[in-house]
């Protein structure tokens, strides 16, 4: 599928991984490398976060970019943005004791941002970000109850 003003509507994702231990991943995405690894108290070697907290990592960052392509688009500026999270992690599918519908059922993301919008313009923001932030879609299709507690810091 091709837009005729903003070329191909799909991307293929290309990474690879090298696996140099059960709890470690080495992940090359283009230029840059990343490294999955389970702490020390499971078995790993604590060489970077695991692959839970690199995805919840994930979500903050799709927060944080989609949030100001939203503003952008809308005309809305930010002056800049914190995120706090808090994740409710179901664990028994990681430790194998039972298969479970979904692992998290809750996150919660405390947001302050500095801007000069309005109410209803950062309403609109907020509508925006729910409509094309794939992580947070993903995750909600999954059944995760994702609440983002904004908090405006007006300029």
């Amino acid at each position: 599928m091709t837009d005729p003003k903003t070329g191909p509507l799909t991307a293929k994702m290309k990474m690879s991984a090298s696996c140099p231990s059960h709890s470690r991943s080495d992940i090359l995405i283009g230029d840059h490398e990343l490294i999955i690894d389970e702490p020390v108290a499971r078995g790993g070697t604590d060489l970077g976060p695991s692959p839970t907290q690199t995805f919840m990592a994930a979500l903050m960052g799709c927060t944080n970019v989609i949030t100001n392509k939203c503003a952008h688009d809308l005309g809305v500026e930010i002056d800049s943005m914190e995120i706090d999270m808090e994740v409710d992690m179901d664990r028994r599918g990681v430790m194998l004791t039972e298969a479970i519908d979904i692992p998290f059922p809750s996150i919660t993301m405390n947001i302050d941002v500095k801007t000069n919008a309005t109410d209803e313009e950062w309403n609109k923001v907020t509508d925006y970000l729910r409509k094309f932030c794939p992580i947070a879609i993903a995750l909600r299709a999954g059944g995760t109850e994702i609440t983002e507690n904004w908090n405006l810091i007006r300029n």
